[in-house]
């Protein structure tokens, strides 16, 4: 009887004790939770955020500039450490590398229009840009200035490269503007990565552009990594290549040339990682964007935070070896802020200067951003507030990350019904319509004049007509990876049209002095210059308009002046030859004398050694030499064949064939 009322007692005891401790941990739990609460926003000074913002975009310029000496110089195989360029200040004024004017038109969209800016308008600004494109990118644009609207232009239907790397290595903007907000940056790759890339091509720029988002509240390159995981389709083969560096990263954390070994074996020479490229397979060239963020990613897990090995393992793992430690540096300057970098990546920095074929100074690059990330923040339901020190502060919200849908370029969903209006095809700047009717009308002008109201006149098209056309010829088929001016085109039709028209001038012309027939093709050059300029761009001055202009303004120069010398160097027969060498003599002479004026008013603002200015000048002038001897060809041809063209080439050149004729002019 003791023993049973001993043992129940025992029994209350114990269940008392344990209702305790429940009641207990219970009620802890309860305090902790309104104590701390789960967080539902994140916080950071708005001059906080700008100094970080600016460590990105120098980031990115020091990658790029340390790198672009050896870029695709190591393509299948790891880049000696000796073959890395050392580092000087002034690598860092890289304003005229793709990696930032591409992204920086995107920037402009947006400044102008808003973060609601259209798919269509952001085609149209991309398509009416005047700067060299390779890949994805000039894919891209060519569709839409064939008038094929986004996203079609970059969907794999209409873009052999659409898995290459092109948005991955311009999509820092999305993440340096869109601070802790990773379906912004996701959002931003489905209006702006979708001009030019579809699947891994667009999730490489997402995943990039959302570690950025994550790098101003983190610098673990770890987190960073997965936080870049999160913004992109699980079952996409990108996130399998980033899943598969992390993996290999712990598997072998002091040798990531074995990891190299790994990505190269799986990535690069498994065709099964490769179904869709726009390179030989066998070849060692790989642009593709997933074997080109697994070196990003390596550059920021076995870098550490060391500013020199992030950069230094990104360059050597080869392929695009300027553009990923762009990538890496960028978002890693990012996590460190401007203020905190080490002098060396700074000091060199010219914030005068312009990014090539923008408005955007550093300072002025850094102002847009920052309007761009209030506007951001706001729209994602966060605020603009001061803190209890009084200071700015942006408070982002915290939510779900959304990724875009699942898709592969090997296997491709159906294109978008969609097309560009009437009004939005008028304002794309490749409109050959409105070109090729500006320049005729300019030709048809002169064409009307009373002594030139004839067949013989009229036949002056013919050649026009063939330049025309080759050129547009060549256009459609010169392979991307050339360094071809965009607008180089019109810019060479327009020289044409304007030798057309100078041999259409009047006869009292031709009668003058030497020096007024100059001063009028002078004019004329440059009405024309002017002319064909502005029907290349539809009408409208933009950011390519100075550039265009000068090129035509120094190759006509350089064309009259080569006429010049010609009719003071010779009065032989142009149907020999030497009359042709001498040409083509005083056509270099030209060009070389217009680019020595520009090399001495340009003297105080460049950098470089003489004899690679020296190699550089030559070979421009050989080069444009050539371009205006071909150009005049074809007239000179309809001369030796036509009596009309050739009495009028005759007589704005003062040739005459015989001794006598010679003789006469001498006395």
């Amino acid at each position: 009887m003791k023993f049973t009322k001993l043992h129940t007692r025992k029994r209350t005891l114990l269940i008392l004790g344990m209702l305790a401790i429940f009641v207990l941990s219970f009620s802890t739990n309860l305090v902790a939770q309104e104590t701390f609460p789960q967080p539902t926003e994140r916080r950071i000074a708005l001059s906080e955020y700008r100094d970080k913002m600016m460590g990105g975009w120098i980031g990115q310029m020091v990658g790029v500039g340390w790198g672009a000496p050896t870029e695709f110089q190591s393509s299948g195989h790891i880049m000696p450490l000796e073959d890395v360029p050392e580092w000087t200040p002034e690598m860092v004024n890289v304003y005229g590398q793709d990696d930032l004017y591409v992204e920086m038109t995107f920037l402009r969209s947006m400044e102008e229009y808003g973060f609601d800016v259209s798919i269509h308008q952001a085609g149209i600004d991309f398509a009416n840009s005047g700067y060299m494109l390779w890949h994805a990118n000039l894919e891209g644009r060519k569709n839409l200035r064939a008038g094929i609207p986004p996203p079609n232009s970059g969907h794999p239907a209409f873009n052999s490269h659409a898995d290459d790397i092109d948005y991955q290595i311009e999509a820092d903007y999305s993440g340096l503007i869109a601070p802790g907000m990773p379906n912004t940056v996701i959002a931003l790759g489905e209006k702006f990565g979708r001009l030019m890339n579809y699947g891994d091509g667009l999730y490489g720029g997402q995943f990039v552009g959302a570690m950025y988002a994550e790098a101003f509240f983190e610098s673990d390159p770890a987190k960073l990594v997965q936080a870049g995981l999160q913004a992109i389709p699980e079952g996409s083969q990108f996130a399998e290549a980033v899943r598969d560096v992390v993996a290999w990263h712990a598997e072998n954390p002091q040798n990531w040339e074995a990891t190299w070994n790994l990505v190269n074996d799986k990535y690069h020479l498994n065709p099964e990682y490769r179904k869709f490229t726009c390179s030989d397979i066998e070849s060692d060239f790989n642009i593709d964007a997933k074997i080109n963020a697994a070196y990003i990613v390596m550059g920021m897990l076995y870098g550490e935070g060391d500013y020199d090995k992030t950069n230094i393992i990104s360059m050597r793992c080869g392929q695009d070896s300027d553009c990923n430690p762009s990538n890496a540096a960028g978002i890693l300057f990012t996590s460190v802020g401007y203020s905190n970098l080490p002098e060396r990546f700074i000091s060199g920095l010219d914030k005068n200067e312009k990014f090539s074929f923008t408005e955007y100074s550093f300072p002025a690059l850094i102002d847009v951003c920052e309007k761009l990330a209030i506007d951001a923040v706001q729209r994602a339901g966060g605020r603009l507030e001061l803190n209890s020190a009084g200071e700015k502060e942006l408070v982002i919200p915290m939510v779900a990350v959304v990724p875009s849908a699942l898709e592969q370029s090997h296997a491709p969903g159906p294109i978008a019904d969609d097309a560009f209006t009437k009004e939005e095809l008028s304002r794309l700047e490749g409109s050959w319509v409105f070109r090729y009717t500006t320049l005729f009308l300019l030709v048809l002008v002169f064409v009307l004049f009373r002594e030139n109201r004839n067949f013989s006149a009229m036949m002056i098209l013919i050649p026009l007509g063939v330049v025309f056309g080759v050129l547009e010829f060549i256009e459609m088929q010169l392979p991307e990876s050339l360094l071809v001016m965009v607008n180089i085109t019109s810019i060479l039709q327009t020289m044409s049209v304007a030798m057309a028209i100078i041999l259409l001038l009047p006869n009292k012309i031709y009668a003058s002095k030497s020096y007024v027939c100059a001063l009028v093709a002078a004019l004329v050059l440059g009405a024309i210059a002017f002319g064909g300029v502005w029907g290349a761009t539809d009408g409208r001055i933009i950011s390519t308009t100075t550039l265009n202009l000068g090129t035509i303004a120094l190759m006509s120069t350089a064309w009259l002046l080569g006429m010049i010398l010609t009719t003071v160097l010779t009065k032989m027969n142009y149907r020999n030859w030497r009359f042709h060498l001498t040409m083509f003599g005083t056509f270099a002479a030209g060009q070389l004398l217009v680019w020595i004026v520009v090399a001495i008013f340009t003297m105080g603002s460049t950098k470089g050694n003489f004899f690679g200015s020296m190699v550089y000048i030559i070979s421009a002038t050989l080069l444009f030499a050539a371009i205006n001897y071909v150009l005049t060809l074809p007239y000179l041809i309809l001369a030796y064949k036509h009596t009309g063209t050739d009495n009028r080439l005759r007589n704005l050149l003062k040739i005459v064939d015989t001794q006598e004729e010679l003789d006469v002019i001498e006395n």
